[in-house]
């Protein structure tokens, strides 16, 4: 069994985008990014951007550079990020292949053929995911769509478009990580946290409210609490964590069953 996700930004599972284990809690979330199912990780050593081959349909062909622009931009904005917070990591190694349904309706159409999985069990919402070597997106437009549904309260952007992909692309990365580093895709910590890093890596729900303490987060996630599913606090606590802890230092601690509480 496969679980699906919408757009990256409402956990169905392990992973802001990946294809993963089972379809249950897919029916209770309406904006969700796939779970990560472990496989083995490959090299993370330094490499050049690739250009993974671009399948779009007929329809989005006089867009191709643009699309392509959106996933390289986003694949060297992925590496950075995860250099940066202290990992070699190959961006060679994320995705050789990037396949846009012109909408969303094609896009469930398409895994429930090729996965063989209900229909009714794959959200309308769905807007992409990654799955080994693959990304799937929906179409720019039909994103911009779905988003204004979903995020009245934020508004599109030049950028909106570009995050999906690179909070997609986080997954792949930190589930890269986890697996090569630790063994195993559960590495990746509790679904606040892996949502939460690919939120901020990507930029989104960026606001003016202040950091929230370490008493405020211990409530929300302490002692093996979970937050209510929503991507804009998850981007919060852990955006508020990485101002007081290195990335890479909550990265290797997500999987401790104390964590974040161990880095008090």
């Amino acid at each position: 069994m496969r679980r699906f996700s919408s757009n990256g930004l409402e956990p169905a599972g392990r992973s802001f985008g990946v294809l993963a284990r089972g379809l249950a809690l897919i029916s209770a979330l309406s904006a969700a990014c796939c779970a990560p199912a472990a496989r083995n990780a490959g090299s993370l050593s330094e490499d050049a951007i690739q250009s993974p081959r671009l399948e779009l349909p007929a329809s989005l062909e006089h867009e191709r550079s643009k699309y392509e622009n959106d996933v390289l931009k986003g694949i060297d904005q992925v590496s950075d990020f995860f250099r940066s917070s202290g990992f070699d990591l190959s961006s060679r190694g994320l995705v050789d292949t990037v396949i846009v349904f012109d909408s969303s309706a094609k896009a469930r159409e398409y895994f429930a053929r090729e996965y063989g999985a209900p229909l009714e069990n794959i959200p309308e919402t769905f807007s992409g995911t990654v799955d080994g070597q693959k990304l799937f997106l929906v179409s720019r437009e039909s994103y911009r769509e779905i988003w204004r549904n979903l995020y009245s309260d934020w508004p599109w952007t030049d950028r909106t478009y570009r995050q999906l992909i690179v909070h997609e692309l986080a997954h792949k990365a930190h589930e890269s990580i986890a697996i090569m580093r630790y063994g195993s895709a559960e590495a990746m910590g509790p679904p606040w946290f892996f949502e939460g890093l690919a939120v901020v890596c990507a930029g989104q729900f960026e606001t003016d409210q202040p950091l929230m303490s370490l008493d405020e987060i211990g409530r929300q996630v302490g002692s093996g609490n979970s937050p209510a599913v929503s991507y804009p606090l998850y981007g919060r606590i852990v955006r508020s964590l990485v101002a007081r802890f290195e990335m890479k230092t909550l990265v290797s601690s997500a999987s401790e069953p104390d964590f974040p509480e161990m880095q008090r």
